[in-house]
């Protein structure tokens, strides 16, 4: 029997770090954010034990630009930012797990009162060896370009766009952010539909 290196589905709250490499007006800078995102965590798939579901459900970063001023990163509610995590070496602590996520960005910001979407997926993967992975890496592959379109007025041509972004997974999310509870409360009715569903989804009865 093969062994199972994952822990038991459900939701987690962890704090979040990133910096990003944006181009905009012909011009690049480096961005950094820090707060908080919720992922939901699906059982092992039956049809494929070594494979998880995630889904970030919410996510919010605040920052500070040259050229966006004060910023928020929050997660586009009408496209899903899901991924997988799987078993890669897991004889190595350090690489035991492999993952990624498509995530679909909401930019806000703040001084301008503008939101900026991007319509294609900006692949974030890495590796790590515990789940939930605190202190891991994930990262944007080199080269990838994705624009950044005005929500209002998405058809027109990119605001800016993403170059680079690394995010790095911090601790559970304790006392102080206690303020924010009330989000916390609405994700976890969140995630607790959602883990239903995808029970549902993957213990269905094997077919004869």
């Amino acid at each position: 029997m093969s062994q199972n290196y994952f822990p038991p589905g459900g939701t987690d709250y962890l704090h979040l770090w990133t910096d990003a490499v944006i181009e905009i007006a012909g011009d690049t800078e480096t961005i950094e954010a820090d707060g908080w995102f919720v992922v939901n965590r699906s059982f092992p798939l039956r049809e494929d034990p070594n494979k998880i579901i995630v889904q970030i459900l919410q996510m919010n970063l605040r920052g500070h630009s040259e050229h966006l001023g004060e910023f928020l990163f929050t997660i586009n509610p009408q496209l899903p930012t899901m991924g997988e995590e799987m078993t890669f070496a897991p004889e190595e602590f350090a690489t035991r797990f492999k993952g990624y996520f498509n995530v679909f960005f909401e930019l806000q910001l703040l001084e301008q009162g503008k939101t900026l979407v991007n319509k294609d997926p900006i692949n974030i993967s890495g590796l790590f060896g515990a789940l939930p992975p605190i202190g891991a890496v994930g990262e944007m592959a080199p080269g990838d370009r994705v624009g950044m379109y005005d929500k209002a007025n998405p058809d027109s041509e990119p605001i800016m766009y993403m170059l680079a972004t690394r995010k790095i997974v911090g601790q559970y999310v304790s006392g102080d952010f206690n303020a924010r509870n009330e989000d916390f409360v609405a994700s976890q009715e969140v995630a607790a539909e959602w883990a239903r569903t995808a029970s549902t989804l993957t213990s269905a009865p094997a077919k004869a």
